[in-house]
């Protein structure tokens, strides 16, 4: 019974000593890795810089061209404005300043 126990000791401290030896080799890759994965995403950033002109001008005609539907709703709109709107001369206030 003994024996089972301190085998059982020296399995939990062999799992301890791998889980620790698994992460210091994880901190360690991470540690490698860092810098490339910086110079990825610097490069990822120059991509985007250098594609912004081209995502903006797209943009803009995108927006000209799904407003070219709405127009003659514009048109129609400003011709009932037109049609509609009041036409009578605009009197000036009656107020006065009293002194």
């Amino acid at each position: 019974m003994l024996s089972l126990l301190v085998l059982a000791v020296l399995f939990v401290a062999a799992l301890v000593v791998l889980s620790v030896l698994a992460a210091v080799t994880s901190v360690v890759g991470f540690l490698i890795w860092l810098p490339f994965r910086i110079l990825g995403l610097a490069f990822r950033l120059v991509g985007f810089l250098i594609a912004l002109p081209f995502l903006l001008i797209a943009g803009v005609l995108g927006l000209g061209f799904m407003l070219v539907p709405v127009l003659p709703l514009i048109g129609l709109g400003g011709l009932a404005w037109w049609f509609f709107r009041d036409r009578k001369p605009q009197q000036g206030s009656h107020a006065s300043v009293v002194s």
